[in-house]
């Protein structure tokens, strides 16, 4: 493996996720794309991370693995990834996610068929803690058929409503010839990735969005995308201007004038947010009569998160167990039709995202077992991670429920003068950024 160039290098960055990392690891070890090394950077990490991923190591040679001495973020972890990545193409993902083990060999077969360096597929949230509702990243914005996105597309993603939204969330797989000198931004701690996919496409790259869904997105109070803070969008709008102006590109300085001054009132709005949260509540008055047109996004904020508490409370009350008995047809009460493509397997197409994604959503409500007593089964597990496989030959990492005590058994067999790991003599102190354009 050492002497020779990988079809596909994952990267992966990691801090403190040694709850989520057996779940990360498996889903790439268990790709029907087998000629792939996994590299993973340990931004410093303070719980048992490093000793998990050491014991991964060891058993797959496949897993490369660098310990930082300092925490830098996710973007310059990340960076420290690419610098060791030997692959053709580049595969993003993260510690506390998961993706369908068929999901890079789709994904490289559409690439060389539409000719394509960067290609993305949606993502199916999903979560331990109850969700309101099933959900996918791109939601309405998915598209059904393949689709190249263009600079417009990039630069207003999560701005213009008729656009894509949430381009910056997705994990593509990238053709490493366009990375030979873009890295990712560590001035960002929110909004690297769009960044980064705006200058690929700047660069030359043809980037599509395939219609697919087979990335499973965690979602958790601990995820940096959901704890926006104003100076993130600060930082966002400087490196927009910068970019704008090295690049001498009068169709990106006009579509960046555009976002720019949507930042510019997103930003005020976190301001007005963060003011509520903290209870001052005369500058918050001060912000509503000064921008009134602020009430509605702050009303819709309060609405969201009074929903999401009454689900919460809700399952709580009513959090009876369920078994799932997975079928190509219906044949009772407690049999799910699993979705299934023209080929006879699972379907990964977004048609079928939205079933996945309801799935996803009523296991994060109550306990789920389910019965994966075959392959087509056992393939279906992938797509709810949170759900615990009954059969006994069903793979362990395909469930969040193991995850945890895989994750201590892996721990305990790390020995870290057998393992072939490389150390990092970097450090760096920039702010760590994580995924997502907002």
């Amino acid at each position: 493996m050492a002497d020779r160039r990988p079809q596909v290098s994952v990267i992966m960055a990691s801090r403190n996720a040694v709850g989520h990392l057996p779940l990360a690891i498996g889903a790439v070890l268990a790709q029907t794309l087998t000629d792939l090394e996994l590299i993973i950077v340990d931004d410093a990490s303070e719980d048992d991370s490093w000793a998990l991923i050491c014991a991964a190591a060891a058993t797959d040679p496949r897993i490369r693995a660098q310990r930082r001495s300092h925490s830098g973020g996710p973007a310059i972890a990340r960076n420290d990834a690419l610098a060791l990545a030997r692959g053709e193409w580049v595969a993003v993902c993260d510690s506390d996610d998961s993706q369908h083990p068929r999901r890079l060999e789709m994904m490289l077969n559409a690439a060389q068929d539409l000719a394509a360096d960067v290609v993305a597929d949606d993502m199916i949230l999903f979560s331990e803690q109850p969700m309101a509702r099933g959900a996918t990243i791109l939601g309405q914005h998915a598209p059904k058929v393949a689709r190249m996105l263009n600079l417009k597309d990039l630069v207003l993603s999560g701005v213009d409503p008729e656009g894509i939204s949430h381009i910056g969330y997705l994990k593509p797989l990238i053709k490493k010839r366009f990375l030979s000198e873009l890295r990712y931004d560590p001035r960002l701690r929110i909004g690297e990735d769009h960044d980064l996919y705006l200058r690929l496409v700047l660069a030359g790259a043809k980037m599509w969005v395939l219609p697919m869904a087979a990335y499973l997105y965690r979602r958790h109070a601990a995820s940096t995308s959901y704890r926006n803070v104003p100076g993130d969008l600060a930082a966002q709008i400087d490196v927009l201007d910068d970019l704008a102006a090295q690049a001498g590109n009068e169709d990106l300085a006009t579509l960046a004038d555009i976002r720019r001054r949507a930042l510019l009132r997103r930003h005020a709005q976190l301001e007005l947010a963060w003011d509520v949260r903290a209870g001052h509540l005369m500058r918050a008055l001060r912000r509503v009569v000064m921008r009134p047109d602020h009430l509605p996004w702050l009303a819709s904020v309060v609405r969201n998160r009074v929903e999401l508490k009454m689900q919460a409370a809700a399952s709580r009350l009513w959090r009876r167990p369920q078994n799932w008995r997975f079928g190509r047809s219906s044949n009772g009460a407690g049999d799910l039709t699993l979705p299934i493509d023209a080929d006879g397997a699972l379907d990964l197409s977004t048609a079928a995202a939205p079933v996945w994604a309801r799935m996803c959503c009523e296991a994060s409500r109550r306990p789920v077992e389910a019965e994966a007593t075959d392959a087509l089964r056992q393939s279906a597990l992938w797509m709810v991670p949170t759900v615990r496989a009954l059969a006994a030959e069903a793979s362990d990492v395909a469930n969040g429920t193991r995850a945890q005590s895989s994750a201590c058994a892996m721990a305990g067999l790390a020995d870290p003068e057998r393992v072939a790991v490389e150390s990092s003599g970097h450090q760096q102190h920039s702010a760590g950024p994580d995924d997502t354009d907002g």
